[in-house]
């Protein structure tokens, strides 16, 4: 795989996801760091803790990135709204390295559907 920049990941999805849980008391998570982020859910249970849509975005008041990521805590049946406030270049590695299981759960759900 090529290097990813964050102009790669700052994508428009044509579908929405929700920022907040109406279902649940539980509010969403805020980071401001995605090494904040990582620190505290990089060995999470993915099966427990699936990871299922993310969104790069610019800040509209500066240059800054953040991160929106939502997660299904099938534990507790919690959808989880997290923002990580600050998302640099330097990031992108890791949070790649943090995905790839996520992803392959996804794939792994959706078979028998090839997904590329």
């Amino acid at each position: 795989m090529e290097r990813l920049t964050l102009k790669d990941l700052a994508i428009e999805h044509d579908y929405y996801c929700s920022g907040s849980n109406y279902y649940s008391n539980e509010p969403e998570m805020s980071f401001e760091t995605f090494a904040e982020f990582y620190e505290e859910f990089h060995d999470a249970d993915v099966d427990m803790n699936l990871v299922f849509r993310w969104d790069l975005r610019k800040s509209e008041e500066s240059e800054i990135h953040y991160l929106e990521i939502f997660m299904m805590q099938q534990r507790r049946g919690i959808f989880k709204p997290i923002q990580i406030e600050s998302f640099y270049e330097s990031d992108i590695e890791l949070f790649v390295k943090y995905l790839k299981p996520h992803i392959e759960k996804l794939k792994a759900i959706w078979k028998p559907f090839e997904l590329n």
